[in-house]
C-alpha cells in the first residue's frame, strides 16, 4: 500500500472519531479489511486511544472493535 493511501486512512479515522453518524461503521469497516503497515496501526491506535468522546455507546463500541483488530 502507498505511504498516501495509508494517510487517507489515518485522516478518516480523525474525522470520524467522535462523530455521532452512520460514518463511524463504514469507516471501521472499511479500515478492517485493509492490509496496514505497522506504523499506520499504531498511529490509528494511539488516535482511538487518545480520544476523550467517541461519541454513543454504540460507536465507542465500534472504535472497541477497530483497537482490538489492530492491536492484533
Amino acid at each position: 500500500m502507498k505511504k498516501n493511501e495509508e494517510m487517507m486512512y489515518i485522516s478518516s479515522v480523525r474525522h470520524a472519531l467522535g462523530r455521532r453518524t452512520y460514518i463511524v461503521d463504514v469507516t471501521i469497516e472499511w479500515i478492517m479489511r485493509e492490509n496496514l503497515s505497522e506504523k499506520c496501526k499504531e498511529i490509528m491506535i494511539r488516535d482511538i486511544e487518545e480520544c476523550k468522546d467517541y461519541g454513543m455507546d454504540c460507536d465507542k463500541e465500534d472504535w472497541m472493535r477497530l483497537l482490538n483488530h489492530l492491536k492484533k
